[in-house]
Formats: structure tokens, sequence, C-alpha cells
């Protein structure tokens, strides 16, 4: 980089205004690629979540129709310790 220098070993202002130039399109450059990356990472993201919880749902549903009395046993269960919960609270 060729910097036109004063009498005092310092940068001149028009020097100092084209590197303050550069440095925020550079920033801005990054700025942008940082938004582009998070996007993709949320949106991977979320596709992943959902895909999980399909998944969790059909693992689910196939479970309670595999074994309704299982199913039941632990609902009942369930509905229990949740009144028991609710009623001491």
């Amino acid at each position: 980089m060729n910097a036109s220098i004063t009498k005092d070993n310092n940068p001149s202002e028009d020097d100092l205004s084209h590197q303050l130039e550069v440095l925020r399109a550079d920033v801005a450059k990054l700025v942008s690629t940082l938004s582009d990356d998070l996007s993709d990472g949320i949106g991977k993201a979320g596709r992943q979540i959902g895909q999980t919880g399909r998944d969790a749902r059909t693992t689910a549903t196939s479970t309670v129709l595999d074994h309704p009395l299982a199913a039941v046993g632990i609902a009942v269960g369930v509905g229990v310790l949740l009144g028991l919960v609710a009623r001491k609270g």
C-alpha cells in the first residue's frame, strides 16, 4: 500500500478517509456473511427440530398402538402423580 505521508510522518487525511471507507466496506461484507450464515443455521436447526418432533410423534403413536394396555397404565400413573402434586401445592 502506497500511503501518502506528511512531513510529520503521519498519514494524510485523504489516506485515512480512504482507509475508513475500505474498513466500512469490509465490515459490511463481514456482517452480511455472518447474517447469511446465521440465517442458514437457524433454518437448518428449525428443520431438524421439526423432523425430530415428527419422529417422536410417530414413535409414540406406534408404541401406543403396539402396547395399548401399557399406554393406558402409564397415562393413569401420570394422572395420579399429577393429581397428588396438584393437591399438595
